[in-house]
């Protein structure tokens, strides 16, 4: 799951415990790497000594005798200074790993958050549309002015609310799912916005409008999913399965046919029959009761 600047997921984020330890821990590991000082690593440190005492001599003439000494300390010197960036690389890595895996294996909380915000959004709205007086637009609302005008400003935001508050919840699903695009395609289909109403009673709400903010908060059906598998059953619940056609239209009921199996026909035994044996050494079987009857030969029908 992406790190995000949505306020809402932020604060959704900040109610589970775990979530919010594993971003501190993340942050700080953020902080301790950009205040880590500048360095270079040892093979170059050490390289840097011995172009030094080569450029000495060829200047002087004189070799300097503690050239390996000093090539050694910067080569260990930075090699400390490595080894505590390498450490402080992964450990960014790794909190940010351990920070998405508590965000995805603890999702339910922020989903429940944001359950909370969407029910306090559409109150807020329904409370805000008993002054608006028929006021449907921001020309309406700057002529009427006054108590009609404040309330159709606090949709507008409730507005901006309510889509933050999907784009999070959105955000949340997508990142649990093995297949966000699936998630995507339920977004756009409608779904994970009310509950016990049609998908194609629905109003379009792309991008989201305070016509639809009304009904919404009217409906009384507006909820987050508690999880990926309940919007998943809801989804499931709610799409019609295949239709199909032949030359009178839709059939209504296609399930397969079964077929029973016909009861086994016991083999027909006739006077002449006789069991096999398939080793003469062994004792002749048994002669087998016949069953049936050899009928008369069909005589021939010429046709000229």
């Amino acid at each position: 799951m992406r790190d995000t600047k949505n306020r809402f997921l932020i604060a959704a984020w900040a109610t589970v415990p775990e979530v919010a330890e594993a971003e501190k821990r993340h942050a700080k590991a953020l902080e301790l790497q950009g205040a880590f000082r500048r360095g270079i690593v040892p093979d170059h440190a050490r390289a840097a000594v011995v172009d030094e005492a080569v450029s000495a001599f060829l200047a002087s003439g004189n070799w300097p005798k503690d050239v390996g000494s000093r090539a050694a300390e910067a080569y260990a010197a930075a090699l400390a200074w490595e080894a505590e960036h390498l450490a402080l690389r992964r450990a960014v890595e790794q909190a940010r790993a351990v920070k998405e895996e508590t965000r995805d294996a603890l999702s339910d909380g922020a989903l429940d958050y944001l359950g909370e915000r969407l029910r306090d959004t559409l109150s807020a709205a329904l409370a805000a549309a008993e002054a608006l007086d028929d006021v449907d637009n921001d020309a309406a609302a700057i002529e009427a002015g006054g108590a009609a005008l404040a309330a159709w400003g606090r949709l507008r935001q409730l507005r901006q609310d309510l889509q933050e508050i999907r784009e999070a919840q959105w955000a949340v699903l997508r990142a649990v799912s093995n297949n966000p695009h699936e998630v995507e395609l339920w977004r756009r289909a409608g779904h994970g916005e009310v509950q016990s109403v049609p998908i194609d009673r629905v109003p379009q709400h792309e991008p989201y409008t305070v016509d639809f903010l009304l009904w919404l908060a009217a409906s009384g059906s507006a909820y987050v999913p508690e999880s990926l598998n309940d919007l998943r059953g809801y989804v499931d619940a709610n799409t019609p399965g295949p239709v199909m056609y032949d030359d009178h239209g839709p059939i209504a009921d296609y399930s397969p046919s079964v077929t029973p199996l016909p009861a086994p026909r016991p083999s027909e035994v006739y006077t002449h029959s006789r069991a096999a044996q398939l080793d003469n050494a062994g004792p002749t079987p048994p002669p087998m009761k016949p069953n049936a009857t050899v009928g008369d030969e069909q005589p021939p029908v010429w046709r000229y």
